[in-house]
């Protein structure tokens, strides 16, 4: 593998983007679920990059954002990482609480309304991956960071000793009938972990 790039076969491109699909369906409709009202979930984009392009992808290494971070133990360990756009996590708050504080303070109680959903969408790619895979995966239970998306990869990397060169980016979209919320779902496996999951969906 190139230090800059994964190179995918097609058979892993579209292994990945169905997996991402069904994830998005499985999500969307736990939503809807918890929320009693539809929610629908779009992937626009579905690749690997670099963990240190990670920044750009979320607008850039000074964008403030709010980070969910879970743990994941099993046969293929790493970290998921979900990144919500400030503006963005506050607008996904705001639908599932029913609420909106004009104040631009992040509150408890959207820190864990955005941890509820984040939670919901972590286990849906994760249920996922495991039936495409047959790989073992076990969250953790999350926690939250708001900072600058630079500094917040930079102390993540430190956490896990800068061992994971790459990221698995799935792009999500929540909408519902009157807002749509951008978020970004990364996967960082462990170098290890890495070799199993292309093994498995190349197969």
């Amino acid at each position: 593998m190139s230090k800059d790039k994964i190179i995918l076969t097609d058979r892993q491109k579209d292994v990945l983007k169905e997996m991402a699909n069904i994830c998005a369906g499985n999500a969307a409709t736990s939503l809807s679920q918890l929320l009693n009202r539809k929610i629908e979930m779009n992937v626009p984009q579905v690749d690997f990059m670099p963990v240190s392009s990670v920044p750009e992808a979320v607008g850039g290494a000074e964008a403030l954002v709010v980070g969910v971070v879970f743990q994941v133990f099993g046969d293929a360990p790493g970290v998921i990482l979900l990144l919500f756009p400030q503006p963005d996590a506050r607008v996904l708050a705001s639908i599932l609480t029913g609420k909106y504080d004009s104040s631009k303070v992040f509150t408890e109680m959207d820190q864990s309304a955005v941890k509820e959903a984040s939670s919901i969408l972590s286990g849906a790619y994760l249920n996922t991956l495991t039936s495409f895979t047959q790989l073992g995966l076990i969250p953790s239970t999350p926690s939250i960071i708001i900072d600058m998306a630079g500094a917040l990869i930079d102390g993540i990397l430190i956490q896990l000793a800068a061992v994971t060169e790459y990221a698995l980016l799935i792009d999500s979209e929540f909408v519902d009938e009157e807002k749509s919320v951008r978020g970004h779902f990364f996967l960082l496996p462990n170098p290890g972990s890495l070799e199993s999951i292309l093994s498995s969906i190349g197969a």
